[in-house]
């Protein structure tokens, strides 16, 4: 929401009191400009109510599935060549959003608003479109009327407060819709002086306000939300894909509206200054996408905070851009989550062009227990970025003082020193496989290596973890690459071949790692808690493969990278326990979690995690009044998601027979290495694999569809009880006949659940009984009685709680 980040949550809720800005306009540009900037850019800034005013009265404007009445008076902007691109609306209103057709949109407004639909009275409104609103509003002309300082002032506020709380540069989304003819335009109002107070609405055909100031990326074109200044965020009460795609049942993914395609990143850092500042200089190949493209945005530093001014003072700041050489314009604005670069004449579909831009910033942190080594504020938004995820081949450049080690993603190529500067080093790092991230290090750092020999194919690649100097904080640097090691060879041997020509990882001093293709930041982890330590240092391993080998296709399928990135993790700080207790613990926390009462600004909220709503909901699961369902659910209830699978493609008389589980988990990575999958990708091939498994012959279950809509795109926890009768028989056998019950979960739900026999000297005997409704009886004949008869002994199947009781 962070990649592949291990937080508590994507909120940190805090009680401090709301953090106050000036809202003066901002007139920051930065770039080397051939020619003036485009002037309707500076117009649409300007937000200039010179194009009159027209009364209305219960006048109804509908845009998708938003309905606005207004009565009252429309003060319009000045005209840009023929085109109203705003208005300030005075009087009073109503909206009403009908709530998309979807359950956690309900059950989340219900949560956030207590009510079944969004709506509001209001007594101001601010417009910008590119669309046909203003013809909408009326077809007579506008009187002359002046527009009185209160509308203006209503105006002049709209953007800066905008570019604080979310970072989107709305004159530049319109510049862009403007310049690149988009049909159809975009819409957006800001609604204040109702009962709901301020609150917003963006619909952007092109999803170009959703993937960069809120990375929602599924193809959602329409988002209503409102600031929550106490806790700097922005709470998505609804997102919505557009009427015609629910008409369709389909929508096209955000990266289908991508301008460009950048495939090579070659980046020159200044770190010589890097307590100040650095300096970046990308040089970024692109393939256009699109006719007569005359404006492109670009993302950095969007994840940076409003608190304390983060985003604000911290930026990576835009110092010039070129094209083929020659400077162009750029535009970035103080609180702006990216910068919009205007090439000097129209790209064409298909051109391959080279674009360069400078950028500098205070955009290091160090920690105050080693304040000389230093790390990014944000390791995945530090260099420009088009689109969402998009995958490009690196090389990278690092000037440092030749005190300090630089450590990068990638493959060190060289390390000497500047030959134009005897107190400056140069480092090169070089990363061949197209990845969608990387991330550096910088400090007064030393070194430790190994070589890691795959016993798979044989062949060996070097592996670094880079560390404080001794004396300054201690690590167990060998425990470290021990522990890589042997979880990347163990992966390897489970997934498939290491995707990368290196493996490296540095210390970190967070309470957080974050694991990129390569190369990874390591929170303290040593063997005084090797529990932890160990399911901690290959959680991120594990992403090289999930998030890196695959990544996950929008942020809806981010369980397939955490989730599995954490099943991943179990299984292999199970395979290194002495006494086999470590992966029963895990288990049982992870479904202890998802019992959790969900956190909010103030205290405790109300209900279960595990109730907030399915993993396919990803980051938009946390709330002001779901803190911690992120958490929960990406993480816990995806790993044990997959730990169901695990079970569904093992012998269910054999579990250590799980063959077929390794297989399709690599034939998973095969199909999509060094690209993106969805959720609906992993379960093709997870069908295509299925349909041969012992329970899918054994119950005829042709596919899993049935299961990816009951754990992945709903929410229920089932409770399962088994009640059971042991019947002698007349040649000596038993029948164990019972039923099983399913409770808190519909009807139709099914689940193939293990049932267990254990017999005198300890022999077992398993097999499956196929769940289906709310009670499914079964008979079972047995060779002898057993002492002792389980359902689900070891936990595979996700539930509240299972009991067993015998008559």
């Amino acid at each position: 929401m962070t990649v592949f980040r291990r937080l508590i949550g994507l909120i940190a809720f805090s009680l401090a009191a709301a953090f106050i800005v000036s809202l003066a306009p901002s007139t920051v540009v930065h770039g080397r400009q051939s020619s003036a900037r485009p002037p309707a850019y500076d117009q649409l800034k300007a937000f200039s109510l010179g194009g009159g005013t027209r009364e209305v009265s219960s006048l109804v404007l509908k845009r998708d599935r938003v309905e606005m009445t207004f009565t009252g008076t429309f003060y319009f902007a000045t005209p840009i060549d023929g085109n109203v691109t705003g208005a300030v609306f005075i009087g009073t209103g109503t909206m009403k959003a009908d709530v998309p057709p979807a359950d956690f949109e309900r059950d989340n407004v219900k949560r956030l608003l207590g009510a079944d639909t969004i709506d509001s009275d209001f007594k101001t409104a601010v417009l910008r479109m590119t669309d046909d609103t203003f013809n909408a509003i009326g077809s007579t002309p506008p009187s002359t009327a002046p527009a009185p300082a209160q509308a203006q002032k209503l105006a002049t506020e709209l953007e800066p407060r905008l570019l604080l709380e979310t970072g989107v540069n709305l004159s530049a989304r319109l510049a862009t819709s403007l310049l690149n003819k988009e049909t159809p335009g975009v819409f957006f109002a800001q609604f204040d002086g109702g009962r709901r107070g301020r609150f917003s609405y963006a619909l952007d055909n092109q999803t170009r306000i959703p993937v960069s100031g809120f990375g929602i990326n599924a193809g959602e074109k329409g988002l209503i939300f409102a600031y929550q200044p106490t806790i700097f965020y922005n709470e998505v009460w609804t997102a919505f894909f557009g009427e015609k795609d629910y008409a369709a049942g389909a929508a096209a993914y955000a990266d289908a509206n991508d301008l460009v395609d950048v495939t090579h990143y070659n980046v020159d850092v200044n770190l010589t200054d890097v307590a100040k500042t650095i300096g970046v200089r990308a040089r970024m190949d692109l393939v256009v996408h699109g006719a007569n493209v005359r404006a492109i945005p670009f993302k950095v530093g969007e994840a940076l905070s409003t608190s304390d001014s983060e985003r604000l003072k911290f930026q990576m700041r835009v110092k010039g851009a070129s094209i083929g050489g020659k400077p162009i314009a750029a535009v970035q604005e103080d609180w702006e989550g990216g910068f919009t670069v205007f090439p000097s004449t129209p790209l064409q579909d298909g051109e391959k062009v080279t674009l360069e831009v400078d950028l500098d910033g205070n955009f290091m942190v160090s920690h105050p227990l080693i304040p000389q080594c230093y790390y990014l504020l944000s390791n995945d938004t530090w260099v420009p970025r088009h689109g969402y995820l998009d995958r490009a081949t690196w090389d990278l450049t690092f000037r440092t003082a030749k005190r300090h080690k630089v450590a990068s993603a990638g493959l060190r190529t060289s390390e000497e020193p500047d030959p134009e500067n005897k107190d400056v080093v140069v480092t090169r790092y070089k990363m061949d496989v197209q990845v969608p991230h990387t991330l550096f290090v910088v400090g007064p750092f030393q070194r430790f290596a190994q070589t890691i020999k795959f016993e798979t194919d044989g062949t060996s690649i070097p592996l670094e973890f880079t560390t404080t100097q001794a004396g300054i904080y201690k690590v167990k640097e060998t425990f470290i690459l021990d522990e890589l090691n042997n979880s990347v060879r163990y992966f390897a041997a489970k997934f498939g071949k290491y995707p990368y020509s290196s493996f490296g990882a540095a210390f970190h001093p967070f309470n957080f790692g974050q694991g990129f293709p390569s190369f990874m930041v390591l929170a303290p982890a040593d063997s005084g808690t090797p529990r932890f330590a160990y399911q901690f240092l290959s959680h991120e391993t594990a992403h090289q493969w999930w998030g890196g080998a695959v990544a996950w296709r929008s942020y809806q399928d981010q369980w397939l990278s955490e989730g599995f990135a954490q099943y991943s993790s179990i299984l292999y700080a199970a395979a290194r326990d002495t006494d086999k207790t470590t992966g029963s613990q895990f288990i049982r926390e992870a479904r202890d979690e998802l019992l959790a009462i969900p956190r909010t600004p103030t205290g405790v909220g109300k209900g279960r995690l595990v109730d907030i709503g399915p993993i396919i909901l990803g980051s938009r699961l946390n709330t002001t009044k779901s803190g911690g369902a992120y958490q929960a659910l990406i993480y816990e209830k995806g790993a044990m998601v997959l730990r169901m699978l695990h079970f569904l493609f093992s012998d269910p008389n054999n579990p250590a027979d799980d063959k077929a589980f390794w297989t399709m988990m690599g034939a998973f990575v095969e199909r999509h290495r060094n690209g993106s999958a969805s959720t609906n990708d992993f379960f093709r091939v997870a069908n295509e694999h299925f349909v041969r498994t012992p329970i899918a012959q054994r119950h005829s279950l042709p596919n899993l569809n049935w299961f990816q809509f009951e754990w992945v795109r709903r929410s229920d926890l089932p409770l399962y009880a088994m009640e059971y009768e042991i019947k002698p028989q007349p040649d000596g056998k038993v029948t164990v006949a019972g039923t099983i019950r399913q409770d808190n979960v519909p009807a139709e739900w099914i689940m193939p659940i293990p049932v267990v026999f254990t017999f005198e000297g300890n022999q077992v005997a398993r097999t499956t009984v196929l769940a289906r409704g709310p009670s499914t009886p079964f008979e079972l004949s047995l060779p002898k009685k057993p002492n002792k008869v389980e359902l689900d002994p070891d936990s595979w199947v996700l539930s509240e709680k299972t009991t067993t009781k015998g008559k």
